[in-house]
Parts: structure tokens; C-alpha cells; sequence
């Protein structure tokens, strides 16, 4: 077995050291529901709609940011109620689900055209 010297050694298999840079765990958009803290998520009142199947129940729950207490609670179909402001951007922004449309170019290639169709609504009376 060949011992290298030093110079034989060329600077392409030398291993250099990674350095990590610290990870920032806040969020990145201002406006997101994650962004929220407990003393900016303010309470609002509204109407809870069942869009979906109207006149019956739906249960919501959720945790959406660090430190929120877990929410969770059945809504009845037009009930009067008082929920956290990051609740009601999540009924209204993320509760839903994706219609596909199945629609071909004239090359037969698929084209993407969906629609995201609102299960429930919250109507915040500010």
C-alpha cells in the first residue's frame, strides 16, 4: 500500500467541512393562517353554512399555528357562532375539494382544468 505525502494530495479530495446554517422556523408569508399568534388571533362572530349538504352537521377541528389550543367543534347548518379568526380563514380557504375536468388539447395531451368546489362557508360579521 502507497502512503501519500502531503503534496500528492490534490485539493479534490480534501473534505471540506459543511456548515449549517440555522434553520428560521418562522413563516415566511405574513398573511398565512400559520403566521398567527395568540395575541393576533382575534375572535370574530358569523354564520356557519353547510354548503355541501345543507341542513346537516359538520365538525371542524383544528390546531394551526404553535400554541393554539386545539380547537374542535360541530356546527349546525346556519348557527350563529364565535370561533378564532384563523378558523374561519380555514373553513373558508381550506376545507374543500378538487373538481377535475378531463379536458385534451387537439395533440391528445391532457389539460389541467380544475376547480376547488367549498364544502362549508363561515360569514364573519365584522
Amino acid at each position: 500500500m502507497k502512503v501519500q505525502k502531503p503534496s500528492d494530495i490534490s485539493s479534490q479530495n480534501l473534505r471540506i467541512p459543511l456548515i449549517h446554517a440555522m434553520i428560521s422556523h418562522t413563516a415566511v408569508n405574513k398573511e398565512s393562517i400559520e403566521s398567527l399568534t395568540p395575541e393576533t388571533d382575534k375572535k370574530v362572530t358569523g354564520v356557519f353554512v353547510n354548503v355541501e349538504y345543507p341542513g346537516q352537521t359538520a365538525k371542524v377541528c383544528a390546531r394551526l399555528y404553535k400554541g393554539m389550543p386545539y380547537f374542535c367543534r360541530t356546527f349546525e347548518d346556519g348557527e350563529r357562532a364565535t370561533i378564532p379568526l384563523s378558523v374561519a380563514r380555514m373553513i373558508n380557504e381550506r376545507i374543500g375539494y378538487e373538481i377535475h375536468s378531463h379536458l385534451i388539447d387537439e395533440e391528445g395531451r391532457p389539460l389541467k382544468g380544475s376547480k376547488i368546489k367549498c364544502r362549508y362557508k363561515f360569514m364573519a360579521e365584522f
